[in-house]
């Protein structure tokens, strides 16, 4: 298992840069985390990917299209099923309320959340460079990123549609905003 691309040598941008403060400052907004794990397991949306493309709409100036999209997955799409996947589904199966593995769940997580940090900085890294400040008009489609994640799997196009799923959509889309 390698690294995507070529990133080891790719121009080092910080873990904790502002592309990571962004991001945990969205997450931790009332409703964020819930409806962005549910769009996760309802439409195999990636969350980080979503989560950059609102930073480089938003802060970059970045015009978000479907191209973009698929861009910014297939960079870390391979990141994702090699490392960061395993590492979610590993923390999953750690009993969570067991104190005899308290510690192992909590340095998996950390591990889980230090592989995001790595993906989400190669992300930072794609960014052109010198991206013009974002017009005040600039935001982006959570409802295009979902409908990207959604036409990928069988079943998860119809679950647009559902209440629930165009909630989740609307916490974000107004978190966003």
């Amino acid at each position: 298992m390698s690294p995507p691309h070529d990133f080891i040598s790719t121009p080092a941008v910080p873990l904790d840069g502002p592309q990571w403060r962004y991001v945990l400052a969205i997450y931790a907004l009332p409703g964020v985390s819930s409806a962005c794990l549910m769009l996760q397991d309802r439409l195999g949306l990636d969350v980080l990917v979503m989560l950059h493309l609102a930073y480089a709409a938003t802060r970059c100036g970045v015009a978000v299209s479907e191209e973009t999209i698929t861009a910014a997955d297939a960079l870390v799409g391979q990141w994702r099923t090699d490392v960061v996947r395993p590492l979610r589904a590993a923390r999953h199966a750690i009993p969570r309320h067991q104190p005899a593995v308290a510690d192992l769940r909590v340095k998996v997580q950390q591990a889980e959340l230090l592989a995001e940090q790595h993906a989400l900085a190669w992300l930072a890294a794609s960014l052109p460079p010198g991206s013009s400040p974002p017009p005040a008009s600039a935001v982006l489609s959570i409802r295009g990123v979902a409908a990207f994640y959604a036409a990928r799997q069988a079943d998860a196009v119809k679950a647009l549609e559902e209440p629930e799923v165009l909630a989740a959509i609307e916490r974000l889309q107004q978190a966003l905003d």
